[in-house]
Order: structure tokens, then C-alpha cells, then sequence
């Protein structure tokens, strides 16, 4: 066994210094030309400049000598840091990426891509055809040489268009992602080309099969990505996410999955970065994966990795070559054609698109930076022998002028493009969506035993959940030392099927079946477990009774459920806080009053100390239901009208958002209500014109929470009014006069030593409205 020896002492110290340069440099750089309205991987880019041969090495050579001049293994240990921060920076670009947006744009992305690398090639091949002689290091190899040039002039650099349009906050934009869609076609099919004409360069020959084989490669990634890889990276996040929890578990998660993806499609002949940028699109679909998490991993790779990335792309250029008036001439001209190239392909490619004048400027400006993908692509033509030092040094200054003048071009030109009203209605869209309670929600915590309160509870959670990608967690409690629980639950199970049983006997003449039998008393089928508690009590059959009640309120698919069994052997308020301590997004409580005490506890110990302890965002639900019904099973509770109220708070708007999503699964009204006091009696007629006003206010209000719900797709009423009597007395008032069939509260926990309030009006709507109610503490 040969054991590998450790790095050096020196070659650690010395990377690490590298390192320190690199970034601080790179950082304060960024930062100055931000400053100046600049982005700032523009002076990122310079960073390496000013620490490479062309600054640092002129003006203090020992200290460049010490630093980078350095052998090529001890450079590759900072080549690998810059692969990581171009790793992450195209996943942060894959979580940016709207992929039904470029669905929808797909034949204006391929006309962008097309003329954005056709235009270009054609034009770099009529320029390596025509160079000089000693411009090309094997003079025989003129039409591999030219194909080369044509090759490295397609490319685009995605790393750098996708910072600058972070930067410049229109990467959800239209022409942001349109940018993105065509640039990545780009990438993809300069990397075919380039595959080509690096197999022609070894051989002598155009290597047709390996061409295919790339092209084939590139399609079977992508389809299987966007097919079962997408099912996959879906319940992976969800599985880490349930089992593991934590956001340093999904960061870890996405970069594992970056870093496999990129191993493939290394390992197929395509670059690392194709497959780091999918894993961000896959990611960024998955509602688990919230915008916190998101700029986290934003926040340290463009602020750590990045910069060092870009850093290091600079260091590569030596601008001393350039000095020479020959080479200095022939870049200019290899600059121009590059430049003219891309312009024209892309602003003609955009006539044909039917985009605007500004728009294809735009994509122009932004596809034109060719960045660390050029100098790769010059690196690669170095060590097969197709460049000499000059032309190599010609293209890497080519891909850092183009990188500098991207953002330029396009702080220029974004301004003048005129927003449509489709994507002004999208961009408020996702704006809401980022601040919206409800599309926050990835995972809702319901505890049960199976009660009526429980199975409204889920009836609402399962209204609140359809059609989005919310996962709900019924965790059935148990104590182990209260048998009548069981007992209570099996006739309630019983009930519930005893018709459909009575009804399949008379179906067998009156025989009955064992599987019936099995089936009515809730006990397990074969395929069923259950769960062993430590002290040996089996209740397997109970919970898998449960749990089919409660899958049948949520009416959910399987995808979204799972359930969880947890015993109470101390306190059940321990269990359900420690279990909704996992990061739960939030919590359901089914529970009725105790009584109509304005003094007593609304609800029972238990539920009060849940309420008030609970990490996450709780939502109570009352069911309202009669002494006489007992712990029967319910029916589903109809609901046609919604009241809810509304004082224009946030914790109303979140409720709001709750009321609209029931609405719409329902197909529900909801009347958003906002009450307005009277007046005192002596001041009833001097204060008219402020009444007015208050009135004016009310509607504004009323009206901004209709206008939310008539987005979400519900449909809203709005009724403003001053009341004769105390606002809590006319909510019920209203809720009794309309017919409402459940009431919607936003609410904040009050201070109130030993018990959860929410205040007494809503304690008074909850006691006494004539139907559910649904209390939201948001905050």
C-alpha cells in the first residue's frame, strides 16, 4: 500500500497566501467599482490584472516571483478553488433560471443562440484564414488553426453574464433569461465544436463520431435530468429535509449534487459546469429550497468563491505581450471581428426573434463577453500546439476586454427597454411570491388523535395544500396509558365504515367476510407495520386507522403526505413542540373552546401551552361542532362563504392569503370586511369629514386584500361599514346575518402570563361565531 505524503509545509503556506491576496484584492476592487455604479466583477477581473505579469510582475517582480510565479502543480491547487467558485456561481445561475419562462421563449432563445454563434464563427474563421503566418504554431494546420479561432469566438461566458445580471437585478427579466437560455445553447454547442476541432488537431482528421457521440451525450443528460433526475433531486431535498433538517443539510445537499452532476458531464466530455448549472434549475424547483437558503449560498459564493474565480481569469492575462506593436495591432483587429461578430449575429438574430432594437443590443452586449471560457478554450489551444504565446495572449485579453465591456453595454441599454405588461404582471408576481406567507409554506405539522377538531383541521390544511408543493405531516399521538383513547377511536373507525360494511353483506347474501371485518376494525393488511413502542404497547392497528381518516380529510396526493407516530409517555405538549421544532414552516392545531368564560383559558392546557411555546407560525381551527355529536366522525364541512375579516395588518394579509387559497379549492366567496367604530354620540355629526376619510381608508384597505385574492384566482367581495355595535359583536353579527360557513382570523399571540392570547375580540369571535373559525398567528 503506497501512502501519499501530505502537502508540503511551503506549498500550504503558499497557496494560502495566494488565496489571502487574491480575494482581498479582488473584493476591494469590486467594491471601488461598485462604488463608482460600476459592478464589481469588473474589478475582480482587474484584481488579477494588477497581480499578474502585467502590473505586479513590472513593478515588483520579487514579490510576483514569490507568489505566482510559481510551478504548474503548486498553480493547479488555485485552479481548483476557481473551478469550485465557477461551480457554485453557475448554480447560484441555475436557482435564478426560469425554465417555464424559457419553455415559453424556447424559439426566441434558439434564434438568439443560433445567430449568436453562426455569425461569429463564420466571421473567426475568415480571420484565422487570413492571419499571418507566424501567428499560428504550425503553419500546415491553417484550417485546423482557423476553425480554432471560429471556435473561440462562438463562445459566451455564462459565469460572468450570469454576475453581471445578478448585479444589475435583471436576471429575472425577460431579456435576462433570455440572455441565459441563449447563452447556455451557446456554451453547449461551442463545446461540441471545440471537441471537434481539438480531435482534428490530434489527428490530422474531423473526428465525426466523436462529435455524435458529444451531441448525444449532451441530449441524454439533459433529458434524463429533466425527467428522472428531476423526481430524484425532489425527494432527496424532501428526504434530507424530513430526516436530517437544517439548512447546513439542504446546502450540503446542493453541493453535493452540483459537484456528482459536474463529475458526469466531465466524465461524457462536456464541462463540469453544464451539469452544476442543471442541478441549480432542479434545486431551485423544489419549495423546500426557500429564498433564505438561496441567498445563503448566493451571499457565500459571491462574496468568497467567485471572486477568486474571476481573480484568478485575470491573472492569466500578460499584457507585456501586447507591447508589441505588431501583436498589438493584430489584437485590435482579432477584437474587433470578435466583437462585430457577436453584435451582428445576435442584433440580426433578434429582428428575426421580433425583439426591440435595445433588447438585441442588450443580449449583444451581454453574450459578447466571453470571459474564463475563452481563456480556457485559448489554454487548451496552447497545449495542443494550434497557438503560439502571442495569439494566446491575444485571446485572453479578447475574453477580459469583452468581460469588461458586458456590463457596460448593458447598464447602458437596460434602461431603455420598455417593460411589457405581461412581464410587469410577472415581476409583481414573483415579488409577491417572495413575500407571500402562504408560498413560504413547505411543511405543515398536524397533530391528531383522530378527533373531530383534527379532521377539520385537516379538511383546511388539505384546501391550503392542493396543488402546491407543501408536504403535511400527520403525527398521530398516543398515550400509552389511557386505553379508552384506543376504544373511543376504534368505534369511531367503526362507525365510519359500518354502513359501507352493512351494505357489502347484504352484497354477500349476508355472509360476512373476514377482509371486512379486518377492514372496519382498522387493522393493518399485510403489507401494513406497526409501530413498537419501548414499553411494548403495540398500537399499529389504531394509528393505521387514524391514518387512513386522516389521508381521506386531507384528500392530498401520496407525494405530499407522510405520517408519524410519536407516543406521549410524559407530555403531549413536549411531543408535538419537539417534533415541531424540526423546522416545520407551520403548525395546525384542531381544537375547540373549553367555554364561553371571558376569564377561563379559550382552550384546554394542553393546546394553550402548544399555542404559546410553538417555534413556527400556528394555525388553530375550531369546528364548532355540538356536545351531542360526541367524537363521531364528521362530514366534511361545506364552505361556499368565507367572512374575513381585515385592519390592513401583515398577520391579516397572511390570513388573507390562508381565506383565498380555501376559497379557491372550495370555490368559496370570500367577503373581506373591514368595521369601522362609530363615532361617540356627541361627536357624530361635528367629526363627519373624518369619518369619511375613515370610511376612504377602510375601502383602500379592503380593496388591496381583494385585489391579492382576485390574483390567487378566488373570488372576492369586499363590504365596508360602521357598526353600532363593538367590532367583535358585529363580526359575529355578520358571520350569523351572511350565512358564512367559516370565519378567517389573522392574530399575534398577546402577552398574558400562564396562556395563549390572541386577544379578546378574536377570543370573543371564536366563542361565539355560529360556524368554524380559523385563527392564524403569523407573527
Amino acid at each position: 500500500m503506497v501512502v501519499i505524503e501530505p502537502l508540503g509545509h511551503h506549498e500550504l503556506f503558499l497557496v494560502i497566501t495566494q488565496l489571502v491576496v487574491l480575494l482581498v484584492t479582488a473584493r476591494a476592487l469590486g467594491e471601488a467599482f461598485s462604488r463608482i455604479g460600476q459592478p464589481t466583477v469588473v474589478g475582480e477581473l482587474l484584481a488579477g490584472v494588477l497581480l499578474g505579469p502585467s502590473v505586479l510582475g513590472l513593478a515588483l517582480p520579487g514579490v510576483y516571483d514569490s507568489l505566482f510565479a510559481v510551478s504548474e502543480s503548486q498553480f493547479h491547487l488555485l485552479e481548483i478553488v476557481a473551478w469550485l467558485g465557477l461551480i457554485m456561481l453557475l448554480v447560484v445561475t441555475g436557482l435564478e433560471t426560469d425554465v417555464d419562462l424559457i419553455i415559453s421563449k424556447g424559439r426566441t432563445a434558439v434564434v438568439l443562440s443560433l445567430g449568436g454563434i453562426l455569425v461569429p464563427f463564420a466571421t473567426g474563421f475568415a480571420l484565422g484564414w487570413y492571419l499571418p503566418l507566424e501567428f499560428i504554431a504550425a503553419p500546415e494546420q491553417r484550417l485546423v488553426f482557423s476553425l480554432f479561432i471560429a471556435t473561440a469566438m462562438s463562445i459566451s461566458a455564462i459565469p460572468v453574464i450570469a454576475k453581471v445580471l445578478i448585479e444589475l437585478d435583471v436576471i429575472r427579466r425577460d431579456v435576462g433569461q433570455l440572455i441565459l437560455a441563449a447563452g447556455m445553447v451557446d456554451d453547449t454547442l461551442g463545446w461540441i465544436l471545440l471537441a471537434t476541432v481539438a480531435g482534428l488537431a490530434r489527428s490530422g482528421v474531423v473526428d465525426v463520431s466523436s462529435a455524435a457521440t458529444t451531441v448525444l451525450s449532451v441530449v441524454v443528460f439533459l433529458g434524463v435530468a429533466f425527467t428522472v433526475g428531476q423526481r430524484f433531486v425532489r425527494e432527496l431535498v424532501r428526504w434530507v429535509d424530513n430526516v436530517v433538517g437544517g439548512e447546513m443539510a439542504l446546502l450540503t445537499t446542493l453541493m453535493a449534487l452540483a459537484l456528482a452532476a459536474g463529475a458526469v458531464t466531465q466524465f461524457l466530455g462536456l464541462e463540469a459546469i453544464l451539469g452544476a448549472f442543471v442541478v441549480g434549475i432542479l434545486v431551485g424547483q423544489v419549495k423546500r429550497f426557500d429564498y433564505n437558503l438561496r441567498h445563503t449560498f448566493e451571499i457565500v459564493t459571491l462574496g468568497i468563491f467567485a471572486p477568486i474565480f474571476f481573480a484568478i481569469a485575470g491573472l492569466r492575462m500578460n499584457v507585456a505581450a501586447l507591447f508589441d506593436p505588431t501583436v498589438f495591432a493584430v489584437g485590435l483587429v482579432v477584437l474587433a471581428v470578435a466583437c462585430f461578430g457577436k453584435f451582428a449575429g445576435i442584433i440580426g438574430a433578434s429582428w428575426v426573434a421580433g425583439l426591440s432594437r435595445w433588447e438585441g443590443i442588450t443580449i449583444g452586449g451581454g453574450m459578447n463577453a466571453r470571459g474564463a471560457m475563452e481563456i480556457i478554450v485559448a489554454t487548451i489551444g496552447l497545449g495542443l500546439g494550434i497557438l503560439t504565446t502571442e495569439m494566446y495572449s491575444i485571446i485572453v485579453m479578447i475574453a477580459i476586454v469583452t468581460s469588461l465591456m458586458a456590463p457596460t453595454v448593458m447598464r447602458w441599454s437596460i434602461p431603455k427597454i420598455e417593460i411589457s405588461d405581461e412581464e410587469r404582471a410577472r415581476l409583481e408576481q414573483e415579488s409577491q411570491r417572495r413575500r407571500s406567507f402562504v408560498d413560504g409554506i413547505a411543511t405543515i405539522l398536524l397533530p391528531t388523535r383522530c378527533s373531530p377538531d383534527s379532521q377539520f383541521a385537516a379538511q383546511i390544511v388539505g384546501s391550503l395544500s392542493r396543488d402546491q408543493d407543501i408536504e403535511v405531516t400527520s403525527m398521530y399521538l398516543e398515550h400509552a396509558e389511557k386505553r379508552e383513547s384506543k376504544a373511543r377511536v376504534g368505534a369511531t373507525l367503526k362507525s365510519l365504515v359500518g354502513l359501507q360494511t352493512d351494505d357489502r353483506r347484504r352484497t354477500n347474501g349476508g355472509e360476512t367476510r373476514s377482509d371486512d371485518h379486518d377492514t372496519m376494525a382498522g387493522r393493518t393488511s399485510p403489507n401494513d407495520s406497526s409501530t413498537e413502542l419501548g414499553d411494548g404497547e403495540t398500537f399499529g392497528e389504531e394509528r393505521t386507522g387514524c391514518q387512513r381518516l386522516m389521508k381521506a380529510r386531507l384528500n392530498l396526493p401520496s407525494s405530499q403526505t407522510r405520517t408519524i407516530a410519536r407516543p406521549t409517555r410524559g407530555s403531549t405538549t413536549a411531543t408535538v413542540l419537539e417534533e415541531a421544532g424540526e423546522g416545520y414552516s407551520l403548525l395546525v392545531i384542531g381544537a375547540s373552546e373549553r367555554g364561553t368564560r371571558v376569564d377561563a383559558p379559550l382552550f384546554d392546557e394542553t393546546i394553550d401551552e402548544i399555542i404559546r411555546d410553538a417555534p413556527c407560525p400556528v394555525m388553530v381551527t375550531s369546528a364548532k361542532r355540538s356536545d351531542d355529536e360526541g367524537d363521531r366522525p364528521q362530514e366534511e364541512v361545506t364552505i361556499r362563504r368565507i367572512l374575513l375579516p381585515t385592519v390592513g395588518t401583515e398577520y391579516n394579509r397572511h390570513a388573507a392569503e390562508v381565506a383565498f387559497a380555501i376559497a379557491r379549492d372550495r370555490n368559496a366567496v370570500v367577503e373581506v370586511v373591514h368595521v369601522v367604530s362609530p363615532p361617540p354620540v356627541d361627536e357624530q355629526f361635528v367629526d363627519r369629514p373624518e369619518m369619511e376619510s375613515t370610511l376612504r381608508l377602510g375601502e383602500e384597505i379592503v380593496d388591496g386584500e381583494a385585489d391579492l385574492g382576485r390574483r390567487i384566482g378566488a373570488t372576492v367581495r369586499t363590504n365596508v361599514f360602521v357598526g353600532e355595535d363593538d367590532l367583535e359583536e358585529e363580526l359575529v353579527a355578520r358571520a350569523t346575518e351572511g350565512g358564512h360557513d367559516l370565519v378567517v382570523l389573522g392574530s399575534n399571540l398577546r402577552p398574558l402570563t400562564g396562556r395563549a392570547y390572541f386577544g379578546h375580540r378574536v377570543d370573543y369571535v371564536i366563542r361565539n361565531a355560529p360556524c368554524p373559525v380559523v385563527v392564524l398567528s403569523s407573527a
